[in-house]
This record gives C-alpha cells, structure tokens and sequence, in this order.
C-alpha cells in the first residue's frame, strides 16, 4: 500500500505515519505539506490513500477534490481535519472525498478508519452518520437539507472565519482577496443561511449540527 499524507504539522504527520506503520506494516508513505506539493506528487506517483488536512497551504477548499481527481481518479481521499467535522464532513463526502476524520479522533478510531476507507472505501464517525441519516429527505437520498452545502469553497471558508470571531478586515487578508469581495461572500452566506449578521450565524451553524 502507499499512502500520501498531505499535512503542514510536522508532529501530526510523525503520529500519522506511526499509527499507519501499527496497522499497515508493509505500507509505504510518502509526505509533503502543501498542497500543490501534493499534485506534483500524485503526478509523479500512484498513490493507493491520500490523507489530506483540508485546512492546507495553497489549499483550494472542496475544489481539491477535483484537482486530486483530475490526477488520479481511483485514489482514496481520507480527510484528516481540525474543522468541525459536524459542519464539514457531509459537503467534503459529497464532494467525492471517501472519508472525513477528524482530529479529535482517538488512535483507534483512525485506525478504524483507516481500515474502512481501505476496505469499505467509506468511513464517517457514528456522529456524522446520525446527521446523514437525519438529512436525508424520504427516498431521495442524493439530496440533503442542510443548506451549508449550498456553499461554495470560498462561502465556507468564509463562515468558517466568521464563525472563528474574524473580521472582514482579517478575513481578506487572510484568503487575500479585497474586503468587498469577503463582504459579498458573507451577504450570500447569510441569505443562503437565512441570518441576519455573525452572531446569528454561529447560532445557526451550531444548529445544523442537530439535523
């Protein structure tokens, strides 16, 4: 097996690799810790698992998901992320990631997971799963209700800012983008999610984690 383990902190990739080398002995793994480092990589070399932090440098949101097929169609995606895995985890699945763990996962449910996107190509924690189960609409199981989906790659890493308390000031120079641009991604965040401003918007995002 050869797994690519894209992650920008030294100390989660050195645990990474060692709890990979518990289950999988015989794997070999390959790290980098940007993600346009990662698409060089997955040009040169076939990989079987790719574990990403979706919060990454040079990082493009869901779009990654695309770009990472685009390379290499068959690769399993394994996302490994400190984002709210209750808010990210359903819109990175239907993106075509395979799985979404997150980082407050203990050693044994990554290995569990690991085991499963290997196996099964699919793994979600039971807390996700709950919220697919409950968001599913009758029989039509390709449509989910929550409207964070709804959201483009930079609406959410717009809300996830402003969820984090940051101003509109921060936020363009963190994305560097103009501020009238973050301020046009937030007046559609907030029509899409039906808010008026930041603080109802941190209400509703911890909602939609019940549903």
């Amino acid at each position: 097996m050869k797994i690519l383990i894209v992650e920008d902190h030294p100390l989660i990739r050195m645990g990474l690799k060692l709890l990979i080398s518990e289950s999988e002995s015989k794997a070999t793994v390959t790290q980098c810790d940007t993600f346009p480092e990662g698409l060089i990589l997955l040009d040169q070399e076939k990989f079987d698992l790719l574990i990403l932090d979706i919060d990454i440098p040079g990082g493009e949101n869901i779009k990654m998901m695309n770009m990472i097929r685009s390379k290499q169609p068959d690769i399993i995606i394994l996302i490994h992320s400190g984002y709210d895995e209750q808010v990210y985890a359903l819109p990175y699945i239907k993106a075509g990631a395979n799985g979404f763990l997150s980082k407050q996962a203990s050693q044994d449910e990554f290995k569990t997971a690991l085991k499963a996107v290997m196996s099964k190509g699919k793994y979600v924690s039971y807390q996700v799963q709950q919220i697919l189960l409950n968001t599913i609409k009758g029989n039509n199981f390709g449509k989910v209700m929550n409207p964070i989906t709804s959201l483009s790659p930079n609406e959410m890493r717009v809300m996830q800012l402003l969820t984090e308390g940051k101003w509109t000031k921060e936020i363009a120079a963190i994305m560097n983008v103009k501020e009238n641009t973050v301020s046009t991604y937030k007046r559609r965040i907030f029509n899409k999610l039906d808010v008026v401003d930041s603080i109802e918007l941190s209400k509703k995002v911890s909602l939609l984690k019940q549903f």
